[in-house]
C-alpha cells in the first residue's frame, strides 16, 4: 500500500511581531496554531527554520541565554486553573517565574513585586496569600496575566486566553489587556478561533489554514475586505446577531 505523504503542521510560516504590536493568529481547530505556538515558546523544536527573540536564536545554545530570552516571552493559557498548582498560594504561583533570573530575589523584594503586579491586574496585594480555588474564573485569569508580567516580558502569547470566560468577564479582561499594553508597552500574540476577540484588540491578523498563513494584514482591513476564500468562509461562519435577526424576520414574513 502506498502511504500518504507526511503532513506539515506548520508549513513555511514566517512573521515578525514588532514592539508594542498586538497580533492575532486565527484559524479552525487542527490548522496548526497550537504547534506554531509551541514552537515559538521553545517547547517544540522545528524541523527547519528557527525562532528569534530580539534577533537571538531561541532557545539559545546555552541555558543562561535561554533563560534571559524566556523572560522576554511569556504565555497565558486558556485554563488558568489547570496551569496552577492548586496546593500553592498565589504568591508561590507568581514567584515561580523568578527562577528565570540568574540571581536570587530576596523574599522581601519578591513580595513587593508580587503585590504590585497583582494591583496592576486589578486584584489586591493581599490576594497573594490566597489559593486559586478562592477566585472566580476571571480573577484566576488575572493571576495568570500577573504571572506572565512578573518577568517584565516584551511579548505575551495568549492561547485562547479569554474563550472560557463569560461575555461580561471576557470584555473586562480584554480591557485590562489593552490597558496593560498601552501602559507597559508589551506586545501580544493572540492565538484564538474567536474572531470577535481578534477584531477588538489586535492591530494585525494572520489567518492560518492547513499549516500555512493564507492571509495577513491590518485587522480592520482583513475583516472588512477579506481576500482569501478561507478568510471569507471564517467570517461568514462567525456568529452575527444582526444577520440572524434579519434572517428570522425574513422567515416570519
Amino acid at each position: 500500500l502506498k502511504s500518504d505523504p507526511p503532513f506539515r503542521a506548520v508549513d513555511k510560516v514566517s512573521f515578525e511581531i514588532c514592539p508594542h504590536e498586538n497580533v492575532g493568529l486565527v484559524g479552525e481547530s487542527g490548522c496548526g496554531k497550537s504547534t506554531l505556538l509551541r514552537t515559538i515558546l521553545g517547547l517544540d523544536k522545528p524541523q527547519a527554520g528557527e525562532v528569534r527573540v530580539f534577533g537571538e536564536p531561541f532557545p539559545a545554545q546555552n541555558l543562561a541565554k535561554t533563560k534571559e530570552l524566556r523572560r522576554k516571552i511569556q504565555v497565558v493559557f486558556q485554563d488558568p486553573f489547570g496551569s496552577f498548582d492548586p496546593r500553592w498560594r498565589v504568591e508561590q504561583i507568581i514567584a515561580e517565574n523568578f527562577h528565570l533570573y540568574d540571581r536570587p530575589i530576596s523574599s522581601k523584594n519578591a513580595r513587593i513585586r508580587i503585590e504590585k503586579i497583582l494591583e496592576q491586574v486589578g486584584l489586591s496585594g493581599g490576594d497573594a496569600d490566597r489559593f486559586p480555588h478562592e477566585f472566580s474564573g476571571g480573577q484566576r485569569q488575572r493571576i495568570a496575566i500577573a504571572r506572565a508580567l512578573i518577568t517584565e516580558p516584551s511579548v505575551i502569547a495568549l492561547d485562547e486566553a479569554v474563550s472560557a470566560l463569560d461575555v461580561t468577564v471576557r470584555a473586562k479582561v480584554l480591557d485590562l489587556l489593552a490597558e496593560l499594553s498601552d501602559r507597559l508597552g508589551v506586545a501580544y500574540l493572540f492565538v484564538t478561533h474567536d474572531l470577535t476577540v481578534v477584531r477588538s484588540i489586535t492591530d494585525r491578523v494572520m489567518v492560518m489554514k492547513s499549516g500555512k498563513i493564507v492571509e495577513e494584514g491590518d485587522t480592520e482591513a482583513v475583516f472588512t475586505n477579506p481576500q482569501h476564500p478561507y478568510t471569507i468562509d471564517l467570517l461568514n461562519a462567525a456568529p452575527n446577531l444582526n444577520r440572524a435577526l434579519e434572517q428570522r424576520k425574513a422567515i416570519q414574513q
